[in-house]
């Protein structure tokens, strides 16, 4: 009667920081997904103290290069393995 989704991802590992840390949040600033990444916002002229940004996976792609030209430190809150690669993390160049 029901047959396996192929599409069908597998659930995540919960020794992943996000799902065992107490400290981070159980959903992201920007949805109710879960954070994929801590970006850390350098202080401005305006601000005078750096701003923690937990964001899901999605909206941390889709602002990405607007991070990175803000000079925006980012931290990985999921873990990289063999079988799910986190190709699609962006770095500075050196």
């Amino acid at each position: 009667m029901f047959r396996r989704d192929p599409q069908a991802v597998e659930a995540p590992h919960l020794e992943e920081l996000r799902f065992i840390d107490p400290s981070v949040p159980s959903s992201a600033c920007c949805c109710p997904a879960r954070p994929a990444v801590k970006v850390i916002m350098p202080p401005t002229a305006a601000r005078r103290h750096s701003v923690d940004l937990w964001l899901c996976g999605h909206h941390y792609r889709a602002s990405v290069a607007a991070l990175l030209k803000a000079g925006a430190r980012v931290e990985d809150l999921t873990v990289m393995t063999a079988a799910h690669p986190q190709s699609d993390r962006a770095e500075l160049p050196a």
